[in-house]
């Protein structure tokens, strides 16, 4: 499910307290403030006969209580077999327009999964810094990927680094 709307205290309690009401537990959970709005995508397990139709109704009363835009349906199921290996790419450079879609689409066409994108304007002079995790494509390791995006950082006047993920017992 997603939840849009303005920034206020209690948004994530109103609706984790909603979904515990039907016996919701989260699985996974993403929230932000982005310049005062909120947005938040959760992933819930449910019980045995609660389906999207149950939570909307439990949800619907908080979203609407706290002006929030509101969707529900079911996750995709993820293709069986091994996960694909992840990278995490970093690109800054003076701001201009066009940054995110250029390196975006360079991913996107050489068979890059996006899992996580955050991107902000810092300092004076403004420079732009772009993080991506990403799934690699089957057969691609990140310094290939990394040679593969030269010329879209060149294009772009950014740097950018791309470093394979690494599983670290602590």
């Amino acid at each position: 499910m997603t939840a849009v709307g303005a920034d206020r205290p209690g948004i994530v309690a109103a609706l984790t307290g909603a979904l515990l009401g039907i016996g919701g537990n989260l699985a996974d959970v993403r929230a932000a403030l982005l310049r005062g709005s909120f947005a938040t995508v959760l992933a819930v397990a449910l019980p045995e006969g609660v389906g999207p139709e149950q939570v909307e109704a439990a949800l619907r009363p908080v979203a609407d209580e706290l002006g929030l835009g509101l969707w529900v349906g079911l996750a995709a199921e993820r293709p069986a077999g091994p996960a694909p290996e992840r990278a995490v790419l970093s690109v800054y450079g003076a701001d201009h327009p066009g940054i995110v879609h250029g390196v975006t689409r360079a991913l996107a066409d050489r068979g890059a999964n996006i899992v996580d994108l955050s991107a902000r304007v810092v300092g004076d002079p403004p420079i732009y810094v772009l993080g991506i995790e990403l799934e690699l494509p089957p057969g691609v390791d990140a310094a290939a990927l990394q040679d593969a995006l030269a010329p879209v950082a060149e294009e772009h006047g950014v740097e950018m680094a791309l470093e394979a993920e690494r599983d670290e017992v602590l």
